[in-house]
């Protein structure tokens, strides 16, 4: 693990506001009553949480206007000789924020921060998308949470795969699979499936119980398999995606403690 990714495990906090007050300098910047700045709107980044409160983590079972969620990005990776799983930290920071409703849904927008790799080198993992604001609704019920893309809007996503997807619930337990660790499957899957963690810890955080489903379905089509790590009371904790052309290896996020 590299020296910044140290830094972020034991400075979360710090570095999360940190990066919120670089969001702030960035809109400060430039002021119209200094005629010698013309600004440019193709480098006017948008900043997603202006205004909003902080409300802290995005939760399943309690969403609110002003959560937010930060994560960092990984690579794992599969040894051929012990078969463990070693993981690779990256400086690329991805929001999840809750910005609005509109009736029964919430508007949840996901995004880099600007203090991210891929934002300020061109040799990030995420090129050319890596200043996207994404908009995806998000809808809360008894039984399940419902991520699913507005009309019209970009189908790229940084966490979702498809047009909608539905976390249920409900804690899974046995007879599904305990999978103690989150860990991906870096192989070759072809069906949807649910496992299950018990006081699964990550970056010194312990989830109770996490509900863990894989959606490898699109491998039938030489598509990438997904994998996400959620709780009721936590939102989305880790995900990842295997490429059907590239097994043993997956990128992912894993959610950074409030």
């Amino acid at each position: 693990m590299n020296a910044l990714y140290l830094y972020l495990l034991k400075n979360t906090r710090v570095v999360k506001y940190t990066l919120l007050i670089l969001l702030a300098l960035t809109f400060l910047g430039c002021s119209s009553e200094d005629p010698t700045i013309s600004p440019d709107p193709e480098y006017k980044k948008e900043n997603p949480l202006e205004g909003l409160a902080d409300k802290g983590a995005i939760r399943f079972d309690k969403p609110e206007i002003g959560q937010r969620s930060f994560y960092v990005f990984f690579n794992a990776s599969e040894s051929n000789t012990t078969h463990e799983i070693s993981f690779d930290y990256f400086a690329d920071t991805l929001v999840l924020a809750i910005t609005g409703q509109e009736a029964d849904k919430w508007i949840v927008k996901e995004f880099l921060t600007e203090g991210s790799n891929s934002v300020t080198s061109d040799d990030g993992h995420w090129g050319s998308v890596a200043d996207s604001v994404i908009i995806r609704h998000l809808e809360v019920d008894a039984d399940s949470a419902y991520f699913f893309r507005p009309q019209g809007t970009d189908p790229f996503s940084f966490v979702f795969v498809g047009a909608s997807i539905a976390f249920p619930l409900l804690p899974v337990g046995d007879p599904a699979p305990l999978n103690a660790n989150c860990l991906p499957i870096l192989d070759y899957e072809s069906t949807s499936f649910m496992q299950y963690a018990v006081n699964y810890s990550q970056f010194g955080q312990t989830f109770e119980h996490l509900n863990i489903y894989f959606d490898y379905t699109p491998m039938n089509g030489d598509g990438s398999g997904f994998m996400h790590a959620y709780g009721s009371s936590f939102g989305i904790v880790r995900w990842t995606w295997v490429s059907y052309w590239s097994l043993g290896h997956a990128d992912g996020w894993d959610l950074i403690p409030n």
